[in-house]
């Protein structure tokens, strides 16, 4: 393992081995609801090579949270929080997280995760977008550790901020925030919009996880949110360091 983000569940590994197949990266920002999907994985680890399944985007944007007594950065709950996530009916089981959802040009657009007990012929993929910024820190610095801002946060969206009554209409929405993190100690709550750090504008989740891997462990940076009722907020952070899964 070269990298990783305990909090979104992801890490990066490096194969020791030359010349593998590859599957390319794809933007999950361009899919819709109804478009065709497949997912990849070695499901209920049965012998004989891995399964397909397929199905479609059944929904964008999901915000779930998952018991996970392996989560040290999940508070006493020990749930971990995804956000930003690609629901689909392409059947995930134990053994398929970590394969790849595919679009049908064969570009992977999200990372097969989780499913939850209470839902029936569904299941949950990180979408690719959120997961470039980890990979790509990763892979330019491996090993490196990686700033934390101690925010779980999804992208703000027309039908978000009308289903949430939110003030603004885009920005990277809190979804969690991990207890005894440098957000938690600057006063950032679940509910606030994230839309600006350290005086670059955030459209969203990607743009947030990008200024954060842009700066060091340690380092101050400014973050200005705007909270429930529409008041702008601007404090100060101390970034911490990103616990590897």
């Amino acid at each position: 393992m070269i990298g990783g983000d305990a909090t979104a569940d992801l890490a990066v590994l490096k194969v020791s081995a030359q010349n593998l197949p590859t599957v390319p990266l794809g933007d999950s920002r361009t899919l819709v609801l109804g478009q065709p999907v497949v997912a990849i994985g070695y499901a209920l680890a049965l012998a004989g090579g891995p399964t397909v399944t397929s199905g479609i985007v059944s929904a964008l944007g999901r915000t779930i949270k998952v018991t996970d007594p392996n989560c040290t950065q999940c508070g006493p709950s020990q749930q971990r929080t995804y956000t930003n996530i690609v629901q689909t009916d392409a059947a995930i089981n134990p053994g398929n997280s970590g394969g790849p959802l595919l679009d049908l040009n064969g570009q992977v657009i999200g990372i097969n995760t989780a499913g939850t007990q209470g839902a029936q012929n569904i299941g949950f993929a990180i979408a690719i977008d959120a997961a470039k910024p980890t990979i790509e820190h990763a892979v330019a610095n491996p090993k490196g550790a990686v700033a934390y801002l101690g925010v779980a946060t999804q992208d703000v969206t027309r039908g978000l901020a009308f289903q949430l009554n939110l003030p603004v209409q885009s920005g990277a929405y809190v979804a969690s925030v991990a207890p005894g993190s440098a957000a938690d100690k600057a006063g950032i709550k679940q509910g606030d919009v994230i839309v600006a750090f350290d005086g670059k504008p955030v459209k969203g989740q990607s743009d947030l996880g990008s200024l954060i891997h842009a700066h060091k462990p340690g380092d101050k940076a400014t973050v200005t949110y705007v909270d429930a009722s529409g008041a702008r907020h601007t404090v100060t952070v101390t970034l911490g360091v990103n616990p590897l899964p």
